[in-house]
């Protein structure tokens, strides 16, 4: 039953995650905003500004909302190389507000908040943009951030904070990525980071969950997930099993609150030494009490279901405390029965694409092909500009519109050789353009000659070859990479 309970488990924290595809669509998003600052006649380019996320969208711990309808909030870092001393809060903050309005889409979206600039996306997600600066006491990752409501700068860390996490479950990570890359083919470096999670990070997902449920109508008093995932990363001893490692998780969780000798009650940053993360509870005792009630009850909740004879009652069980419409998804995912009524998730019908259309317009080699060699094609997603850092590997999922693709054709034929590409596309889009393609075959556009860029424009199924020529003789042929576009 453990494992069963594992499984469906997992089935609900994949539900609370935040679609591949929307990930994708966030980076592409703040990867453009961040080249949009950067940009030479920004003023703030002489501040190499730098924009980087933080928070459970770095952790790869985002739960979706309560409410379908809500948006996704995702939380970024606009970090500027200006010293303390020559600058102010308002200063910093009014300085990225200004580059930001400077461009007509992004003026239309922002909003300004208290700490940060608010980019309200058509799309179902929000990014809340905080300006920071270095914290020269803390180098090389410490920043200073803004707070209109403060007068001294704050401290923060996410970037240490992240790898401490990342640190916390290294073992199980280490093997989750390892599966991956054998899986599709690829070395360890290159395995998206999103696309692999471990329990740790299915534990805070569903403690999140379970807390938003738990405190939908004591909002004042909900625990803030930064002392939810720290507690519980502390608490975690790198099981494999999710059950096993939630059960321990919470029954652990209590043991890393210190109550110190002036009484106060205690959470340290582990990345920033006497930080206090739960500072409230001692101004607010309601919170700290009610935190210990919510641990007993999460203690209880998922401890008790393991006695359940069934998986379908143990889902009916979870159903209050997790979310009728994220069990119900969940369990009709493991082909479960349950009473409740299924939500159908949009990340399905978001991620259709049409299928291969007519290959007509395709050409033949225009060479005599003596196959004695071989060449294999991967390929890698860059938002933004040809020259953007932030990329993930070509997997089986749909890639976004307007990002660029990088292809790396490798083969073992001796030099000299030259490198030919067939890219084909198809599909109703590409036909309207008038844009198909397919009937030539191009040069490497790359720095190396075994390298091709292209963009994604046109939604659909397309693909690209690669064909090694050697003395006017096509040696090796790749197979075709599908190229698959979303809208």
């Amino acid at each position: 039953m453990k494992e069963e309970l594992s499984d469906f488990l997992r089935a609900v924290a994949d539900d609370l995650d935040i679609p591949g595809h929307l990930y994708e669509d966030a980076v592409v998003k703040y990867t453009d905003v961040g080249e949009w600052l950067a940009q030479e006649d920004s003023e703030l380019a002489q501040f190499e500004p730098h924009i980087f996320p933080q928070g459970s969208f770095r952790l790869g711990t985002m739960v979706r909302p309560i409410n379908d309808s809500e948006e996704y909030d995702i939380d970024l870092v606009c970090h500027l190389k200006i010293k303390k001393e020559n600058t102010t809060q308002k200063e910093l903050k009014d300085r990225v507000g200004k580059r930001l309005k400077a461009r007509a889409d992004i003026k239309k979206i922002v909003i300004e908040s208290r700490r940060c600039w608010v980019l309200d996306y058509p799309e179902p997600f929000h990014m809340d943009v905080l300006p920071v600066i270095p914290n020269a006491e803390h180098q090389p990752n410490g920043i200073l951030l803004t707070d209109t409501d403060l007068r001294l700068w704050q401290l923060s860390n996410p970037i240490d904070y992240a790898e401490w996490f990342k640190e916390q479950m290294n073992i199980v990570l280490l093997e989750s990525r390892t599966a991956y890359a054998k899986r599709y083919q690829m070395s360890i470096e290159e395995v998206p980071e999103y696309e692999v999670k471990t329990p740790l990070q299915r534990v805070v997902q569903i403690l999140k969950r379970h807390r938003d449920i738990y405190f939908k109508d004591e909002l004042q008093n909900r625990p803030i997930s930064i002392i939810i995932t720290t507690l519980a990363a502390k608490a975690y001893a790198n099981q494999s099993d999710l059950y096993e490692a939630l059960v321990s998780v919470a029954t652990r969780m209590h043991e890393y609150i210190e109550k110190r000798d002036n009484g106060e009650w205690w959470v340290e940053n582990p990345v920033e030494e006497g930080e206090n993360f739960a500072h409230k509870w001692n101004e607010y005792p309601e919170r700290r009490e009610a935190f210990f009630k919510w641990l007993q009850k999460v203690r209880g909740d998922f401890v008790s279901v393991s006695q359940i004879e069934s998986l379908t009652k143990a889902a009916a069980a979870l159903s209050p405390t997790l979310g009728r419409n994220a069990v119900s998804r969940a369990a009709a995912s493991l082909g479960i029965q349950t009473s409740a009524m299924t939500t159908k998730s949009s990340a399905a019908s978001a991620l259709q694409v049409p299928g291969l259309g007519s290959t007509a317009h395709c050409i033949a080699p225009v060479w005599p092909v003596r196959l004695q060699y071989q060449v294999s094609v991967k390929g890698t997603v860059h938002p933004g500009s040809k020259a953007s850092k932030t990329k993930w590997q070509m997997t089986h999922r749909p890639v976004p519109r307007n990002v660029w693709l990088r292809f790396e054709a490798k083969t073992n034929v001796p030099e000299p050789f030259e490198v030919r590409w067939q890219v084909v596309n198809t599909g109703q889009d590409a036909i309207a353009a008038d844009c198909l393609r397919g009937n030539e075959f191009e040069e490497s556009n790359g720095a190396t000659k075994n390298v091709r860029w292209e963009g994604t424009e046109y939604r659909g199924t397309h693909w690209v070859e690669a064909f090694i020529i050697r003395h006017g003789v096509c040696v090796a042929r790749s197979q075709p990479l599908k190229v698959r576009i979303r809208g």
